[in-house]
């Protein structure tokens, strides 16, 4: 079982995750998500439902509702993103549940794994329709594919040479559409159950990267698909220092002020705006290398 588990990801799918952990007796998580409540959360996860507010952080409210239902776990979490954890908690750690919704925040924690050999079970829901979900094992060691080992190699370079990516909700292929209900919230169940159930029996015995994919609306409704590592997967070679730019200075693209970020660029591009006139679309002009970034001791 596991000791001291870290959660990224505070979604339909990280709530589940982290209440699994909590049913199995964890001795410690620690959650990071950035991002706020919306009204349409609230519906949609078993943590953020009662005495939830909008505007509120998802593990801000989630930390109240598991430490009252599980108070024999330790449970911390910060509203960061997964690569603002300080290192230290990284290397304690026995595992990292990924729970994110973008091959950038994937790839940045497969960069994460890979500096701290820590293993990895990642998963998500989506794609074809919402009734598909996958569950993937990363082991963590030097000979087994990572998540960027997955990706084209075009896809992966601009990932790990930008570090920058589309950002798209979870509930981006959605109507929206007043009274309309997707199974979403019961696929977040199921998926988030075989996620932990996979990384407890691949903790013991899985040497190799994997995936379980599981649609609803085909037969067979669930199969394995092994995964091997890329040679030109730079994640792979010894890693020294997590390569995360540093925004230095970034320019509004409508108002045109500078000002000096001092974040990750990949955070800069996900969550802020500008200081004037609260333009969300930036212009990086200037950024530095850091080995690392942290901001949660």
């Amino acid at each position: 079982m596991f000791h001291r588990v870290l959660v990224a990801g505070m979604g339909a799918l990280g709530s589940e995750v982290v209440k699994n952990l909590g049913l199995l007796g964890c001795e410690s998580v620690l959650m990071a998500d950035a991002d706020v409540i919306e009204q349409k959360n609230i519906a949609r996860s078993v943590l953020l439902r009662e005495g939830a507010i909008d505007g509120q952080s998802k593990v801000a409210c989630s930390l109240n509702r598991l430490r009252a239902w599980f108070p024999e776990t330790h449970w911390d979490g910060a509203a960061v993103e997964i690569a603002d954890i300080e290192p230290g908690h990284f290397s304690r750690a026995d595992i990292l549940f990924s729970c994110v919704d973008t091959d950038l925040a994937r790839t940045e924690i497969a960069a994460l794994a890979a500096r701290y050999k820590l293993p990895v079970c990642d998963a998500g829901l989506g794609g074809t329709s919402t009734r598909v979900g996958r569950v993937s094992w990363f082991p963590g060691v030097h000979s087994a594919a990572c998540f960027a080992c997955l990706l084209s190699g075009k896809r992966r370079a601009a990932l790990l040479n930008a570090w920058e990516s589309d950002v798209h909700a979870c509930w981006a292929r959605e109507q929206g559409e007043e009274g309309t209900w997707t199974s979403t919230p019961t696929m977040a169940s199921i998926v988030a159950g075989l996620q932990v159930e996979l990384a407890v029996s691949a903790m013991k015995s899985a040497e190799g990267a994997f995936s379980v994919h599981l649609d609803l609306d085909q037969a067979p409704i669930l199969r394995e698909i092994q995964h091997s590592r890329s040679v030109e997967c730079p994640l792979h070679d010894d890693v020294l220092g997590i390569p995360f730019p540093i925004c230095t200075r970034a320019e509004c693209g409508q108002c045109h002020r500078q000002f000096s970020p001092d974040r990750r660029t990949g955070w800069v591009r996900r969550w802020s705006a500008c200081p004037s006139c609260g333009n969300r679309d930036l212009i990086i002009r200037d950024s530095r290398s850091n080995e690392w970034e942290g901001s949660l001791s």
